[in-house]
């Protein structure tokens, strides 16, 4: 049994605030790209997970998974499960939140549904903030800590070049990080959701409401990401943005011959590139 697991990028992402539990609520939309992981899955006697290339942990979002499916519907059989990476880890891209959904999904549908989707989504929340996205995929306002999850209207067919820095940050750093900085309301969800819905706009009006709070910290306290991100955007004089708390950084097209323009453009540079589009 196969099922693919997409990543995202965050279209906006505003910190609107830290809540008592010690995480920060967030307004932002989610937008599922076609660059994937694969993961394939049968019964087995044991637990037996391998990521390709090999990953040395038992602490992925798919062990945590894998252990609280098992537990909660006390099932004796056990699943051989195999994950091809293709998302990059540490991105911002939400590799490890999709595969985890994904793998809950796989799980219930190989031993015949034993939980339903509700609970799912209840034991996606244990493991990630951003999981519970990736049972819904498309174009989502995800709201509270991340949990709060809700379908909107779709962005039309757009090409996404990702670009890979050879450095990462620590989501749990950069949120304790950004809470020593004042933001300006930009209404840049609000904005954006109100775009979308009116269904008749071009890529530029869409780019005008792109915005990411991290990406303004980043900009003010990491000359290295500061450097990077000029340097990809006078390289392709295209607009880059960063997803999620990074180091992924995006930018968008509206035909696949521009993209790929960018792209060769930036082939003697140290930064891997993807190219993907909105699914």
């Amino acid at each position: 049994m196969k099922q693919n697991a997409y990543a995202k990028i965050n279209l906006t992402l505003e910190i609107v605030g830290k809540r008592p539990d010690g995480f920060h609520n967030i307004e932002s939309v989610f937008q599922e790209i076609s660059l994937c992981d694969e993961i394939e899955i049968e019964k087995n006697n044991t637990l037996d997970i391998k990521f390709i290339p090999q990953i040395d942990t038992k602490k992925s979002t798919v062990h945590a998974s894998s252990e609280i499916f098992f537990k909660k519907t006390r099932i004796r059989e056990c699943a051989k499960i195999r994950i091809k990476k293709n998302i990059p880890i540490k991105s911002g891209l939400g590799g490890g939140s999709s595969d985890a959904a994904t793998t809950l999904l796989l799980l219930n549908k190989l031993f015949s549904y034993p939980m339903k989707n509700s609970e799912l989504i209840k034991v996606g929340e244990t493991i990630g903030s951003d999981v519970p996205f990736f049972f819904l995929n498309g174009t989502a306002l995800v709201e509270g800590r991340g949990d709060r999850v809700r379908l909107i209207s779709p962005v039309k067919k757009l090409y996404v070049l990702l670009a890979i820095p050879p450095f990462s940050f620590s989501t749990k750093n950069s949120y304790s990080q950004i809470n020593g900085f004042k933001f300006d309301t930009t209404n840049s969800t609000k904005k954006l959701i109100s775009l979308l819905e009116k269904k008749k706009y071009g890529l530029i009006e869409i780019e005008n409401c792109l915005h990411n709070d991290f990406e303004k910290m980043y900009l003010s306290i990491d000359e290295n990401f500061a450097s990077t991100l000029r340097n990809l955007e006078q390289k392709t004089s295209k607009k880059f943005h960063l997803t999620g708390s990074g180091s992924a950084l995006f930018a968008l097209f509206s035909n696949i011959s521009e993209a790929k323009q960018a792209q060769t453009k930036l082939k003697k540079t140290d930064i891997k590139t993807i190219l993907a589009e909105t699914r």
